[in-house]
């Protein structure tokens, strides 16, 4: 899984990791400041004339909304987005919009039933659509940027000390060498799996199917580390050909880019899920 910043870049996150992220105390303490905010944004003379615990209750409530909001977009976004590409993406700019814009028309529907003020004209409501969500789009990059990193530290348990520790760094191209397996000349490009059929291995590439003498453990020995991994203990797949997941029964499986589906072994589900976190498949 993806999560998509104002700026552009992708950050990769863990299953379940954005929900922690969401209840961090630092971002309680986020939640509190954009209260606080719109305390101050709404000062007036005739507002501040309203109980303190009842303007509270309406600013807190109109958050509460919006944190809904973002919780169900997200989770509208990742289904749509794994559907399209076969990779979760959580377009965060577009989803806090979303949240903004909910928790703004929100407020102001509770405006006549709380403070008794009548309902503002249209035009006033959109020009307050685009402060709040201009405000809070910049709010939350800065909060992203100065935030993320240590909540993730906290998470994950390691040291990230800015947000350019968490973004996947571009791969330098290298040249790399024809591999030679058992025989066969490969680009490692065009490596898409390792298949156990009996006693033989089917090399799967995209320029076609080669058949080599088993076992499989030499063959993967004898390719660089980085290049894939091994699912089962009769299959490896290669990183470049994996577009997706999905399930196979309780089983998690791979979705490769000729069609074919792997399932992952139940021995190997934790150690194939750490590296597909860590190279942004997920």
């Amino acid at each position: 899984m993806s999560f998509q910043l104002l700026t552009g870049e992708s950050i990769p996150l863990a299953d379940g990791e954005f929900l922690r992220i969401a209840l961090h105390r630092y971002m309680l303490v986020f939640y509190a400041v954009i209260v606080g905010f719109i305390f101050v944004a709404n000062a007036t003379p005739a507002r501040d004339a309203v109980p303190l615990e009842l303007r509270l209750l309406g600013y807190g409530s109109s958050v509460l909304v919006g944190v809904g909001v973002l919780f169900l977009s997200v989770a509208a976004s990742r289904r749509i987005t794994r559907r399209r590409t076969g990779t979760e993406i959580i377009p965060f700019p577009l989803t806090l919009a979303l949240t903004v814009i909910c928790s703004v028309l929100f407020g102001e529907a509770l405006t006549p039933r709380l403070y008794g003020d009548p309902m503002a004209p249209i035009g006033q409501i959109l020009l307050k659509l685009g402060f709040y969500v201009v405000t809070v789009e910049v709010a939350a990059a800065v909060a992203m940027y100065i935030l993320l990193p240590r909540i993730l530290s906290h998470l994950r348990g390691r040291p990230y000390r800015s947000l350019s520790d968490l973004i996947p760094k571009p791969e330098v191209a290298a040249p790399t060498p024809t591999l030679h397996l058992a025989g066969h000349k490969v680009r490692p490009a065009s490596l898409i799996r390792l298949e156990v059929d009996g006693d033989l291995v089917r090399i799967i590439t995209t320029d076609g199917t080669r058949i080599a003498q088993g076992p499989l453990g030499p063959l993967v020995d004898s390719l660089p580390e980085d290049l894939g991994i091994m699912v089962h203990r009769a299959d490896w797949v290669a990183r470049a050909a994996v577009v997706g997941t999905t399930r196979i029964g309780r089983s998690r499986a791979l979705r490769l880019r000729n069609g074919d589906v792997v399932r992952v072994a139940s021995s190997r589900d934790g150690v194939v899920a750490e590296w597909l976190r860590q190279n942004g498949l997920v």
